[in-house]
């Protein structure tokens, strides 16, 4: 199985003319090693966020050529294991997170991770749920920092991008560019202090391409549901955009009047915030599968046929 290590490549901005480090054919499985969002710069709790080098922030590794994919497709990343450090950090500033007018002081917290639990202080252990808090393509035409959430992916620091989930991307350059970095061991919706639990970690992957299924920004899915993500510079123009594309795919995938898929959307979508603290903020909107089973343009899943047992032979009398 191939790696790609972050001494193969990294990069710090997302752009339209990235060149690859490596390449990885539809359906092939590979790693991909992933830096703390800092960079190894915070190791004890006197590195602060204030002192480390901001030019060496948020590097995503990468990117990986994925052959043939071509614009107007859509990559499917399945992420199949994400496994992370031993020790991880988290880290608050004044002026940074949503209450960030309420910090005085910048300070660091370092978490140690054993047995699948983060140990936060002496009496608060916590079950980590590991995701990928940077992960997108090349773009259509702007540059954008490793920061920036967009309808690239990016930064859009989005829990549910984690193991057992697929996430899907559009495709704006040849070959998409799929780069990724910034894991956390953990981190609740709204990353509202501005960091989760921010570690290293290698993610194993395989991606496909599905030239059939159009998307204008990024959708996870899940068992259950397909949760639309769009990131914009504040949190209503981000609301607004997933909830309309959400409303879209019900009326495509249903066949139903928009104006009706409106509605059945306040019925049984759910909007929410994945994280209020990057430059760009980003919300989601949670369609169940009970009323989207997949995405429109989505082949239907193949059937797999029972066989049948023939009926036991009587022995004679």
């Amino acid at each position: 199985m191939n790696r790609i290590r972050v001494a193969d490549g990294q990069i710090f901005a997302f752009s339209p003319n990235l060149q690859p480090v490596a390449a990885s054919g539809p359906g092939e499985v590979f790693e991909v090693e992933c830096q703390d969002s800092c960079g190894g710069q915070i190791r004890t709790e006197a590195d602060l966020l204030s002192k480390i080098d901001l030019d060496h922030v948020n590097g995503a590794t990468g990117p990986v050529e994925i052959v043939g994919a071509l614009p107007g497709d859509t990559l499917r990343v399945r992420v199949l294991d994400l496994r992370v450090g031993k020790v991880g950090y988290m880290g608050i500033e004044p002026k940074l997170g949503v209450l960030g007018d309420r910090v005085t002081a910048a300070k660091t917290r370092i978490l140690p991770v054993r047995g699948g639990f983060a140990r936060f202080s002496q009496d608060v252990r916590l079950p980590v749920q590991p995701h990928i808090g940077t992960i997108g393509v090349a773009t259509a035409g702007e540059t954008l920092s490793t920061f920036y959430p967009g309808d690239h992916g990016g930064n859009l620091d989005t829990r549910e991008i984690r193991a057992g989930n697929t996430l899907y991307l559009p495709v704006f350059q040849p070959g998409a560019m799929l780069a990724m970095g910034d894991v956390h061991a953990l981190m609740a919706d709204g990353e509202v202090c501005v960091t989760g639990i921010e570690i290293d970690g290698v993610v194993r992957l395989r991606t496909d391409l599905l030239p059939e299924v159009h998307l204008k920004r990024p959708v996870v899915e899940t068992r259950g549901a397909w949760i639309v993500l769009a990131s914009a510079p504040d949190l209503d123009a981000a609301a607004r955009l997933a909830t309309s594309d959400a409303v879209d795919l019900l009326a495509r995938g249903r066949g139903m009047d928009w104006e009706d898929a409106y509605m059945l959307a306040s019925l049984v979508c759910d909007l929410r915030i994945s994280q209020d603290v990057d430059p760009h903020r980003t919300c989601k909107m949670i369609i169940p599968k009970e009323y989207l089973p997949r995405l429109p343009g989505m082949a239907a899943p193949a059937r797999t046929r029972r066989p049948t047992r023939a009926a036991p032979r009587r022995g004679r009398r």
